[in-house]
């Protein structure tokens, strides 16, 4: 199927010219008229090669992750996917004079989480990148792609290590 988008359009061009005005003059006018042809053709065929790349990747880990090594050439294929984990035991109380978000504190293994951690564990996810990846720009980049790509009710965190 990718041989029906290879056109040469040089050569349809004299091709198309009847033999008796196939003139060196009149050829090198019609590669000129050609030339923006080409250009809008090399578009299409850059935006087709990236919308049948983001067609292929889905919300899966696997894909996540050959997504982000394939955005980050410079990892070297270290970026991992993993489960969010958190540890410790899971201490619950209701107190109408706490804030809920001031509960994320951890303490000596007990952790104290608030309602919006907690669905996090259960449907969440940990994005591991190397340190030398560590700027805004990258970060952004990460996010972006993640966002584009996760499930909306997936979240995740990106780690570096």
């Amino acid at each position: 199927m990718e041989r029906v988008f290879d056109i040469n359009y040089r050569k349809l061009a004299v091709l198309l010219l009847p033999t008796f005005l196939r003139r060196p003059l009149l050829v090198a006018f019609l590669h000129s008229g050609v030339a923006p042809v080409m250009s809008l053709h090399r578009l299409f065929m850059l935006n087709r090669t990236s919308s049948l790349y983001r067609l292929r990747m889905s919300a899966q880990v696997c894909y996540l992750r050959r997504m982000l090594n394939d955005a980050f050439p410079s990892a070297n294929n270290a970026i991992q996917i993993r489960d969010a984990d958190r540890g410790g035991r899971w201490l619950f109380a209701c107190d109408a004079d706490v804030d809920r978000t001031a509960l994320s504190i951890e303490d000596g293994g007990t952790v104290f989480y608030d309602r919006g951690a907690i669905i996090e564990r259960a449907s969440g996810f940990e994005v591991v990148v190397p340190v030398a990846l560590k700027s805004p720009h990258n970060d952004m980049r990460l996010r972006v792609l993640l966002n584009q790509y996760k499930l909306l009710s997936k979240k995740y965190e990106i780690v570096y290590e």
